[in-house]
């Protein structure tokens, strides 16, 4: 089956518009195997109305994920590419650890964007666990995405092959996996329990955030992604992940996407066999402020939400809420300003300054249900889940229909192995948000807006 030129020149368009994947000629069979893949038929007449019905569905839609899952290699394995683990082993890593150890703050986070089948983060887990040596004592967030919601099933699963190990040593296949049959290993059970995994498109706008837990990065792994993109979307792509790394991160991609003029203002720094990039550690984070839009229709909130006679507003920390008082907002103009700050340092990273200018929002307004929402997503990146599950029923005690509230609350109790409650929050975010207009920002998503936020929890319902 060949597409006709006309076909291929707008079914190349659409694409690039859609998922910002780039299929020039030279590839024309990997997209005819794709389309056939996704759409299940080999006729060019079915084809074609296959064809015409994306061209009419929101590129948040499951029809459309299902293609880019279609269009994209996810075949990898577990330390790929010995230079780069190398360098992350022998200087990357150790120096963000020193520098950690010398601030007093034990907090690491890693994300391995395009993770495919999960065999880059749970190297990233076990390289942690060898440096690591007191690692029960950190906050360690190690985060894979990707596209593809059968990959993230069977990443989560963490049940391999042995050709996926082939540049494993013994050693550690003997360490960190169980044999599970003569060809079949599976990750040790610590292991896995350190990496979380959640679907996230590269190509759209909806990270870096809070939210989705993909800000304030120390190390970013990013290979074999960009390449398929065009060069406007890689130039978006590559700031959003400049944007969601912390002053002095660092990006790793494979030596064909490597380009100083792509990645800058990040740094190229050299190590044998291999080139990673920098964050300058003067370096600024721009941030998108949320746009407060009317209020949510309400839906019915789920049983996880505590006895209203029992809350009594206060801190995350446990104590009373102090009484609001005009000269502890002293510097800014009024309690949205506060917590503007707050979601920037937040971005960058300062995640205590941050969490005390929410205490300082709450001060001045003790019911006020995005304070509770922003402090909930800096306990989820400082690894305090219990704190941030607590913040997050005040929340929604305040705000039933508060949408990011529930994605927030569902993501995390996907994490503690409760699927189906966590199922029911993230339908409740479709419910919350599908009859809003997709370009619009939700009330404290961090930027987020209706539709990236649907997408994301419609693609969580299908990775469960």
């Amino acid at each position: 089956m060949r597409l006709s030129g006309e076909a291929y020149c707008q079914v190349r368009a659409l694409i690039a518009d859609r998922l910002g994947l780039d299929f020039p000629e030279s590839r024309l069979a990997d997209l005819e195997r794709g389309l056939i893949r996704a759409s299940r038929t080999p006729s060019i007449a079915a084809l074609e109305a296959y064809l015409a019905r994306l061209a009419a569905l929101p590129g948040e839609s499951p029809e459309w994920r299902r293609l880019a899952a279609n269009l994209t290699v996810g075949e990898t394995y577990f330390f790929r590419d010995r230079a780069v683990f190398d360098a992350l082993e022998q200087q990357v890593l150790p120096s963000l650890i020193a520098a950690r150890r010398s601030e007093g703050t034990l907090r690491l986070r890693l994300w391995s964007a395009g993770c495919a089948t999960g065999e880059e983060p749970y190297s990233l887990s076990i390289l942690l666990d060898r440096l690591l040596p007191d690692c029960a004592d950190w906050a360690v967030t190690i985060l894979g995405t990707d596209i593809n919601a059968e990959a993230l099933e069977a990443a989560q699963r963490g049940v391999y092959r042995k050709w996926a190990l082939r540049e494993t040593p013994q050693w550690i296949q003997d360490r960190y996996f169980h044999r599970r049959g003569a060809e079949t290993f599976e990750v040790d059970p610590a292991t896995r329990r350190m990496v979380t995994f959640a679907p996230l498109n590269l190509g759209v706008d909806c990270y870096p955030s809070v939210v989705t837990n993909t800000s304030a990065m120390d190390l970013i792994i990013c290979r074999n992604v960009l390449m398929y993109f065009t060069r406007e979307a890689q130039r978006a792509t590559v700031a959003r992940l400049e944007r969601a790394l912390m002053a002095g991160g660092w990006l790793v991609v494979s030596p064909a996407e490597a380009s100083a003029e792509l990645f800058h203002p990040l740094v190229p720094v050299n190590f044998p066999g291999a080139t990673l990039y920098r964050k300058g550690v003067g370096a600024a984070v721009s941030h998108h402020p949320s746009v407060i839009s009317p209020p949510l229709p309400t839906w019915q909130v789920e049983t996880i939400l505590p006895d209203p006679t029992s809350v009594v507003p206060c801190d995350v920390l446990g104590g009373p809420v102090a009484p609001p008082v005009e000269e502890r907002v002293e510097g800014f103009s009024d309690r949205g300003t506060v917590l503007q700050r707050a979601r920037v340092l937040a971005d960058q990273g300062n995640l205590e300054e941050a969490r005390r200018l929410c205490d300082l929002a709450m001060a001045h307004d003790r019911l006020d249900p995005e304070a509770y929402l922003l402090v909930a997503a800096i306990c989820q990146e400082q690894g305090e889940t219990s704190v941030a599950l607590d913040a997050l029923r005040r929340t929604l005690y305040l705000a039933p229909d508060l949408a990011p509230a529930h994605f927030l609350l569902g993501s995390l109790l996907l994490r503690q192995g409760k699927r189906k409650q966590a199922l029911r929050s993230m339908g409740t975010v479709v419910k919350l948000l599908s009859s809003r207009p997709r370009d619009e920002v939700v009330p404290g998503g961090d930027g987020l807006t209706a539709g990236r936020l649907v997408e994301t929890a419609r693609a969580y319902l299908e990775c469960a």
